[in-house]
C-alpha cells in the first residue's frame, strides 16, 4: 500500500469493538502529496479559500433567540468577500428559501424557473431552480422528507424557456415517474409524478434530466435533495441521538464557474465543467461551528464531473471517521476511514467526532490530491486546454477546500468543553451481503471513446442510437452487469435508473482502489452497500448485480448512463427495457 493512501480498516471485528468505544483513540495519519501525478491538465491557480462561522443551535438559543437549528443562513453583507473570513455560514435547511426542509406529506407543486438568490457577496446569482410553497412560505430546491411506504405527489409546471424534466434519482420507479429525458417537460406544460416510494432510508435526490441539456441545468441550479426514512433508520437515530438539523445534517456539495459578477456560467459543448467555486448548500467556501461530539453528515456530490477525494483533516492531519452509509442507505456495519472517494451523483453518510480535536480547533473538509487518470488519448488529436473554460478552477485530482468545522470554543474569549459520548451499534442494519451471482448470466458492457472523440457505451451513443432500447431485460429476472472501462479512458460514474444494485467484485484496479479493499473480489467499504451509481476507473473491471423484480407491468424504459453530466450529454447513455 502507498504509505499515504487511506485505507479502510481490515478487520470488521476490531472495527466493531472500535464503534462500541465512547471515543476511539486511533492516531491520526498525514495525507500523502502525491508526486507521481499524470495530469493532462496544468494549476491555474487555487479558488480563494473562504471561511466563516456560524453557531451551532445551542449558542443560537442562548444568544440570537432562535427557536430551532432549522434557520437558513444570511445573506452575506456587501463588506464580506468571497476571501473574507466570516463570509459565509453554512446553510441549515429551514422553513423557507433555498434548500427548505419539507416533508412530502400532501400533494406539493413545485415551478421549473429562474429566479434571483443573494448567494455570493455583492450581485445576487440568477439560480435556476424547482420553485413552490409550502405552509405560506416560499421554497426553492426543498429538501424533501418521506417514509418508505408514502406516496410521493409532485406536480411540476415547467416557466422556463426550454424543454427539462424532474428526475427521481435512485428510487424504484416505473418509465413514466422517472423523469428522463425520455419524457420532456415542454415550456408552459406541467407533469404529475405520483408514486409509492419503495426504498430504504438514505439521501436519495432529485434534478432535471433534459437530453443535451442536463450539464446545463444542473450547473445553474435544478437539483434538490430527498431524505427517506424507515425503521431502522428510525432506530439508529434514537440510539444515536443525534437530532436532524443539528448534528444530523446534509452536506451538498457543488461546484460552480462563476464570473466577476457571480453569475454562473456554462459553456454548451464543454467536456468535465468544472467550476471555480464550491458550494456546500448553496453556501460558497461555508464554515460550521460544532460541539466536540458526534456529527451525522449526509454527503452528496452534485458537482457536474468534479470527483472528490474527501478528508477530514485537522492541523495537516487526517481526523478518521467512519462511513455508516452509501447510496442507498446504511451499511451492516460501520467503517473507520480516512478518506473516500465521492464521484459525481453519489452520496455517503458519515460519522464524524470532533470530540478528538481540542476546542477551539478547526477541522477543514477537503478534497485531496489523486491521479485523475483523465486519458481521454484514444482520439489522438492535440486538443486546446480545456482549463481555459474554467479560469481560476482547481485542476481535476488537485487538493480542493471544500468547507470548515469549528469546534465549540472558536474565536471567543472562553472556550467551553463538552463531552457528548455515543456509543454506535456494530450493526447498523439488517442489509444482506452481496449475492451469490453464480448461474446468472452476464452482460458485458464496455466504456470508450472512438478516434472521434466520441464516448461510448458499448457501440452505442444516444445521439446517434436515439431512444430505441439498446437491449431488453424480462422482468424478475437477476443479471450481473460487467463494466469494463478502457485503460486510455478516464474514470467514470456509471448510474442506472429505476434500480439499486450491489457491486460483487472490481478488477484490474489502479492502486488507489485495490489499497481499500476490505472484503473478498476487491471490494472497498463504499462497494458494500446498495448502490445507484458505481465509479469505474480507467483499465478496471467492475461487475453490478441487479434484480429487474418489479410491480411494474408492461415495457419500462429506463436509462444507463455516465453521471459525469457532460459525458451524458455527448450520448454516453443508452436505453434499456425492462418486459413482462
Amino acid at each position: 500500500m502507498h504509505p499515504g493512501w487511506a485505507r479502510a480498516s481490515r478487520q470488521p471485528d476490531a472495527v466493531a469493538h472500535l464503534l462500541a468505544a465512547e471515543h476511539s483513540t486511533d492516531s491520526a495519519l498525514l495525507p500523502d502529496a502525491m508526486t507521481d501525478r499524470n495530469r493532462r491538465l496544468l494549476l491555474l491557480g487555487l479558488p480563494a479559500a473562504a471561511a466563516a462561522i456560524v453557531a451551532p443551535w445551542w449558542w443560537r438559543r442562548q444568544h440570537a433567540g432562535a427557536p430551532h437549528a432549522h434557520r437558513a443562513a444570511q445573506p452575506a453583507t456587501e463588506a464580506a468577500t468571497a476571501s473574507s473570513p466570516g463570509a459565509q455560514p453554512l446553510r441549515i435547511p429551514g422553513r423557507d428559501g433555498l434548500l427548505a426542509d419539507v416533508p412530502l406529506s400532501k400533494p406539493l407543486t413545485l415551478r421549473a424557473q429562474t429566479g434571483e438568490f443573494p448567494v455570493f457577496a455583492g450581485a445576487r446569482t440568477r439560480v435556476w431552480h424547482y420553485a413552490g410553497e409550502h405552509d405560506g412560505r416560499t421554497i426553492a430546491n426543498p429538501l424533501l422528507h418521506a417514509a418508505r411506504g408514502d406516496t410521493l405527489d409532485v406536480t411540476v409546471a415547467n416557466l422556463l424557456d426550454e424543454d427539462t424534466t424532474l428526475h427521481w434519482h435512485g428510487l424504484h420507479v416505473d418509465e413514466a415517474n422517472d423523469g428522463s429525458g425520455l419524457h420532456p417537460l415542454a415550456p408552459g406544460a406541467q407533469r404529475h409524478y405520483r408514486f409509492r416510494i419503495d426504498n430504504r432510508a438514505g439521501l436519495y435526490w432529485y434534478h432535471a434530466h433534459p437530453h443535451g441539456r442536463t450539464g446545463f441545468q444542473l450547473q445553474h441550479g435544478l437539483a434538490g435533495l430527498l431524505l427517506v426514512e424507515d425503521d431502522e433508520e428510525r432506530a439508529l437515530r434514537e440510539r444515536l441521538g443525534l437530532e436532524w438539523g443539528e448534528r444530523d445534517l446534509p452536506l451538498l456539495i457543488a461546484d460552480k464557474q462563476v464570473d466577476a459578477h457571480n453569475a454562473i456560467v456554462y459553456r454548451d459543448g464543454a467536456d468535465d465543467w468544472i467550476g471555480n467555486r464550491v458550494l456546500v448548500n448553496w453556501t460558497p467556501e461555508p464554515t460550521l461551528e460544532v460541539l466536540p461530539a458526534l456529527y451525522r453528515l449526509r454527503l452528496a456530490n452534485v458537482c457536474n464531473a468534479r470527483l472528490l477525494r474527501l478528508a477530514f483533516l485537522h492541523e495537516g492531519e487526517v481526523l478518521p471517521f467512519r462511513l455508516i452509509g452509501t447510496d442507498g442507505g446504511l451499511l451492516a456495519q460501520a467503517w473507520q476511514m480516512e478518506d473516500v472517494f465521492l464521484a459525481p451523483a453519489q452520496r455517503l453518510d458519515v460519522l464524524v467526532d470532533f470530540a478528538r480535536v481540542p476546542a477551539g480547533a478547526r477541522v477543514v473538509l477537503r478534497s485531496l490530491d489523486y491521479v485523475p487518470m483523465e486519458n481521454e488519448d484514444e482520439s489522438g488529436a492535440l486538443l486546446p486546454d480545456p482549463m481555459s473554460d474554467h479560469p481560476g478552477a482547481v485542476p481535476m485530482g488537485a487538493p480542493l477546500d471544500v468547507m470548515q468545522f469549528c469546534v465549540a470554543g472558536c474565536n471567543r474569549d472562553t472556550a467551553a468543553s463538552f463531552s457528548m459520548p455515543v456509543r454506535v451499534p456494530a450493526t447498523l442494519s439488517r442489509l444482506p451481503p452481496p449475492p451469490d451471482t453464480a448461474g446468472w448470466p452476464v452482460r458485458s458492457l464496455r466504456l470508450r471513446m472512438d478516434e472521434e472523440g466520441t464516448w461510448f457505451i458499448n457501440d452505442w451513443n444516444f445521439h446517434r442510437d436515439g431512444h430505441a432500447p439498446a437491449f431488453t431485460v424480462k422482468r424478475g429476472t437477476r443479471e450481473v452487469w460487467e463494466i469494463r472501462n478502457n485503460m486510455t479512458s478516464m474514470p467514470h460514474p456509471i448510474h442506472l435508473h429505476g434500480f439499486q444494485f450491489r457491486t460483487v467484485s472490481r478488477s484490474i484496479s489502479p492502486h488507489d482502489v485495490r489499497s481499500r479493499q476490505v472484503a473478498a473480489n476487491g471490494l472497498g467499504p463504499q462497494d458494500l452497500g446498495s448502490n445507484d451509481t458505481v465509479l469505474v476507473w480507467p483499465g478496471e473491471i467492475v461487475r453490478i448485480a441487479i434484480d429487474f423484480s418489479q410491480p411494474y407491468h408492461g415495457t419500462q424504459r429506463y436509462m444507463l448512463h455516465c453521471h459525469n453530466l457532460e459525458h451524458e450529454d455527448m450520448g454516453m447513455m443508452l436505453t434499456f427495457a425492462v418486459t413482462d
